[in-house]
C-alpha cells in the first residue's frame, strides 16, 4: 500500500519517453508512398504488356484450365486466365490475348476448345490419345469491330481447316449408323478431305442421314457418280520376327469412324452442294484401282488468268473408190490473234481421202479443207498444229477473237498444268511428275492413266501463272500424249 509520500514522489517523476532519430517518421511515410507508386507502375506496365481480356462461353470445359494456351496457326497468342461455372449451364473461360494478337478478338472470330479426339499420329501406344487442351480460333473478317464475349463451337469448323472458304455439303444415306460420329474423317486415297458434321435419322426414320462437309480445295473430287463407303475393322499382321502389328489407319477408323470416297473415270459432272449419295458398307476391289485425274485446290488458276474458249471441231471424209467409207476425226480448236488453231490431223486433208470430201465443221462454220488450202488460208503453225486464217471466217471472226487465248509462253520443264476442253466442264489436271521431255525436245505425258482422246486439242495452261503452254495432242493408238507448244503470232491473213 502506497503512502502519501510515495504518491507524491511518483507525481514528481517525469514520464518516460522513447526517443527516435530526427526525421525517422518522415522517412517511414516516404517508404510507404514509394511502395504504392512502385506497385502502381508495375500494374501499369503489366496492363500495358497484356492484350484484351475476353470471355468464352462453352457447353463443357473438357479439362481445360488456367495457363492453357490460345493458339493460332501453330503459335501461342494468349492463354486461359480463369475457368468458372457459367450462370445456368456450361462454363466461362476468361482469355487474355497477347498485345500483338489483340486484333484477333473481333466480330466473326470463331473459337473452340481443342482436346484429344481419339486420333493416332504415331506408333507409340495408346498414350498418344492424351494431350494438352488449348483454345484454337478462326479469325473474323479484317476490320471487324472488337468483341469481348464469344460462344465456343462444339467442334472445329471444317471450312476453317481449309482456309475459311465454304466447303461442299453432302448427305450420305445408310440403313444404320455403324458407329459413325460427328468429326469422323472423309478420306480420298487415305488423305482427309473433309469430315462428318452431323448424324441423324431421316424425317420418316427409315434411314440414317450422315451430313458431310468436303473442304473447298477438294470439292472437285466429288462427281455425280462418286462412291462412298464406311472404313472399319482392324488389320492384324502376325509375323514370327515382329510379332503382332496393327494397321494404324484401320485402328484409327475403328476408334473414331471414317468414310472413304472414290471417283470412277466416267464420274460425270461435279456434284453440287446438297447432293445425296448411298453409303456402302464395303468397297469393291475395282474402286481401289481407279486413278481418275481431277483438279484440286481453291484456285485452279492465278487471279485474272483464264483459258480461251475451246471450239469442238469435227472432220469428215470419204475413203475408198468402190466401197467408200465415211471416217470421222474430232478435236478441240481455239482462237488466237493468228487465227483458229488446232491439231494438225484435224485441220489437214487426210491421206487416202477424196480431197473434196474432207469437210470441217468448227465454231459454227463449215469448210471444205481442200478449198481452204487452195486459197492459202490454212498453214502450219508449230509441230503438230495448224491454223485457219481469220479471213476464212469473215465477219464471224470478231466474235471468235473476243474469246481468244491469253498470254502464252514456252513449257521449259515439268510443272503442274490444267487441260481445258469443253466450255464449262472441269479441266483435266496433270501433275508435274508426269510431264517429261520426249523425243525431239517436246514434252510428253507419261505415267499414270493415259490422257483420253476426248482431250485432243485441249488448251494446256500453267497452274503457276495461267499462261497457255500449248495444246494437248492425244494418240488414237494409245501412245503417250504430247504437249504441242503454241507460238502465237500477232498477225494473220
Amino acid at each position: 500500500m502506497k503512502t502519501p509520500d510515495d504518491r507524491a514522489l511518483e507525481a514528481s517523476l517525469p514520464d518516460a519517453v522513447i526517443s527516435q532519430p530526427a526525421g525517422s517518421a518522415v522517412s517511414g511515410r516516404w517508404w510507404i508512398l514509394g511502395a504504392l507508386v512502385g506497385a502502381g507502375i508495375s500494374l501499369f506496365l503489366l496492363l500495358q504488356g497484356a492484350g484484351p481480356s475476353v470471355t468464352l462461353v462453352a457447353p463443357h470445359g473438357h479439362g481445360i484450365g488456367p495457363g492453357d494456351p490460345i493458339r493460332f496457326q501453330g503459335l501461342d497468342v494468349g492463354e486461359v486466365v480463369d475457368v468458372r461455372l457459367a450462370q445456368g449451364t456450361g462454363v466461362e473461360l476468361q482469355l487474355r490475348f497477347r498485345p500483338e494478337a489483340q486484333g484477333l478478338a473481333r466480330a466473326g472470330t470463331r473459337l473452340w476448345i481443342v482436346r484429344p479426339l481419339l486420333s493416332l499420329d504415331a506408333v507409340t501406344g495408346l498414350d498418344t490419345l492424351l494431350g494438352s487442351r488449348y483454345v484454337s480460333l478462326d479469325p473474323g473478317p479484317e476490320g471487324a469491330e472488337r468483341r469481348d464475349r464469344f460462344m465456343a463451337l462444339a467442334a472445329p469448323p471444317v471450312d476453317a481447316l481449309s482456309g475459311g472458304l465454304p466447303g461442299l455439303d453432302l448427305v450420305l444415306e445408310s440403313p444404320r449408323r455403324n458407329g459413325i460420329q460427328p468429326g469422323a474423317a472423309l478420306t480420298f486415297r487415305g488423305v482427309p478431305i473433309g469430315a462428318v458434321t452431323a448424324v441423324q435419322l431421316s424425317s420418316d426414320a427409315t434411314s440414317v442421314e450422315i451430313h458431310v462437309t468436303v473442304r473447298s480445295g477438294f470439292a472437285r473430287l466429288i462427281r455425280e457418280r462418286s462412291l462412298f463407303w464406311e472404313m472399319g475393322g482392324v488389320e492384324v499382321d502376325l509375323t514370327l520376327t515382329r510379332g503382332v502389328e496393327l494397321g494404324l489407319d484401320s485402328l484409327r477408323s475403328a476408334l473414331v469412324g471414317a468414310i472413304a470416297v472414290a471417283t470412277p473415270p466416267n464420274g460425270g459432272e461435279a456434284a453440287p452442294g446438297g447432293s445425296r449419295f448411298k453409303l456402302h458398307e464395303d468397297a469393291e476391289r475395282e474402286w481401289m484401282e481407279w486413278t481418275t485425274p481431277l483438279p484440286i485446290g481453291d484456285d485452279l488458276l492465278p487471279r485474272n488468268a483464264r483459258a480461251g474458249e475451246s471450239y469442238g471441231g469435227v472432220l469428215k471424209w470419204k475413203e475408198g473408190r468402190i466401197l467408200r467409207t465415211i471416217e470421222v476425226r474430232e478435236g478441240w480448236c481455239c482462237a488466237s490473234q493468228a487465227g483458229l488453231i488446232g491439231p494438225r490431223d484435224l485441220l489437214t486433208v487426210p491421206e487416202g481421202s477424196t480431197p473434196e470430201s474432207a469437210i470441217l465443221e468448227v465454231a459454227g462454220q463449215r469448210f471444205g479443207l481442200a478449198e481452204l488450202e487452195g486459197q492459202g488460208l490454212v498453214a502450219d503453225l508449230a509441230p503438230g498444229l495448224r491454223r485457219i486464217a481469220p479471213a476464212a471466217f469473215g465477219d464471224h471472226w470478231g466474235l471468235l477473237a473476243a474469246r481468244a487465248i491469253g498470254a502464252s509462253r514456252e513449257l521449259s520443264g515439268p510443272e503442274d498444268v490444267l487441260v481445258f476442253g469443253a466450255p464449262g466442264s472441269s479441266p483435266l489436271a496433270i501433275d508435274a511428275s508426269r510431264i517429261r521431255e520426249g523425243p525431239g525436245g517436246g514434252m510428253v505425258v507419261a505415267g499414270g492413266p493415259p490422257v483420253p482422246e476426248g482431250w485432243h486439242g485441249g488448251q494446256v495452261l500453267s497452274r503457276k501463272d495461267g499462261a497457255l503452254l500449248g495444246l494437248m495432242l492425244t494418240s488414237p493408238d494409245g501412245g503417250a500424249a504430247q504437249i504441242a507448244p503454241v507460238q502465237v503470232v500477232t498477225s494473220g491473213r
